[in-house]
């Protein structure tokens, strides 16, 4: 029975654990970055501690493994770092550009383009002649309408609680990037595609090195490295990189422990449950999260269109995540399961007839 919940809903706890981290680290990033915090020294630090932190558990549970790395390995593990970790790192620029509400419903390119990069690649089973393959892919398609409606439309403004109730107001020094809203939007898309390739690398790098500790361990470290040396051609100053007790501090730490270390951990074994589609459809859960906290803390506005389109996401995700468990379950077993139910009721029908 343990097995059995862990194997059906343990997957899906982890990812919507996973997108509350990425709901905090979204809005803790977007308050750091408005101060002034740079970018790239925020990312390679939190890489760079996300790495440490995962060492100890990659000692116990996977010991000796870390001499199977091979050359390989290390070309999918940089390729995944680069993909996964440096390219992405340009959403954070996107978000200092833009707001978390706004930011937020780019994740959901990521569940299209990794179905996409999926089926081509022959990492996702479709059949399009099959009730479950077309319910897939109405699934992906109405997600994908809740983020365009959420863009496109806004409608009226909604005053459904008390907005910014922290009190939050941007200093004028540190948002001033925020009045590049195109090329954030440009920025937001370019990292989404990113991470929908992301998924599939991950998928091929375990199947070359299996070790979800040690490949997290190694992923977090060259990203750490890829980071350093971007931030460092773009910005030598030496106050950049100098850490303080203060906000961006505690940005760090969180991203690290729970967005970093324990992420990456969690997805790596998703990945090997259900493949490289079933995390990114989940992306849809943190743009819920990240609307109602986004008006609620940071004060920016909920409109007809934000709601809607949440709807139409989370439909959309729930299709997909119906037509992946059907998929999963072998047509025989499924056949069995129903004959039982059949057999069991004949037998009740006998012994309510005999009394």
């Amino acid at each position: 029975m343990g097995s059995s919940f862990k194997l059906e809903w343990g997957p899906a706890i982890c990812m919507v654990l996973i997108e509350l981290f990425t709901t905090g680290q979204m809005l803790l990033t977007k308050v750091v970055v408005d101060a002034g915090l740079f970018v790239f020294a925020l990312l390679t630090y939190r890489f760079f501690l996300g790495a440490a932190l995962v060492v100890p558990l990659a000692m116990i549970f996977e010991r000796g493994k870390l001499k199977e790395l091979k050359l390989k390995a290390f070309i999918w593990i940089f390729t995944s770092a680069l993909v996964g970790f440096t390219i992405p790192g340009l959403y954070y620029i996107g978000l200092g550009d833009t707001s978390p509400g706004y930011a937020i419903n780019f994740y959901n390119i990521i569940p299209i383009a990794t179905f996409i990069l999926a089926v081509l690649c022959r990492k996702e089973p479709l059949d399009m002649r099959t009730l479950v393959g077309n319910i897939k892919v109405a699934g992906t398609l109405v997600c994908v309408g809740g983020t365009l409606v959420i863009s496109l439309y806004k409608g009226k403004v909604l005053h459904l609680w008390p907005t910014n109730i922290i009190g939050y107001y941007p200093k004028a020094d540190g948002s001033k990037i925020g009045h590049h809203h195109v090329r954030g939007t440009v920025l937001l898309i370019t990292s989404c595609l990113s991470l929908a390739v992301w998924y599939t690398v991950q998928a091929q790098m375990l199947k070359v090195f299996p070790y979800k500790y040690w490949s997290t361990v190694c992923t977090c470290f060259v990203g750490s490295i890829q980071m350093a040396v971007v931030g460092v051609i773009m910005n030598r100053e030496k106050a950049t990189w100098e850490l303080k007790w203060n906000m961006s501090l505690l940005t760090i730490v969180y991203s690290a422990i729970l967005n970093t270390a324990a992420k990456f951990v969690m997805i790596s074994w998703v990945v090997t449950k259900r493949g490289p589609t079933y995390p990114s459809m989940f992306c849809a859960v943190s743009v819920f999260f990240t609307t109602v906290l986004d008006s609620l803390l940071l004060g920016h506005d909920l409109s007809v269109g934000s709601i809607l389109g949440m709807f139409m996401i989370l439909a959309g995700l729930y299709l997909f995540l119906w037509g992946k468990r059907k998929e999963s379950v072998p047509l025989g077993e499924e056949n069995l399961k129903e004959q039982m139910q059949f057999q069991s009721g004949d037998e009740n029908k006998k012994s309510v007839s005999n009394v």
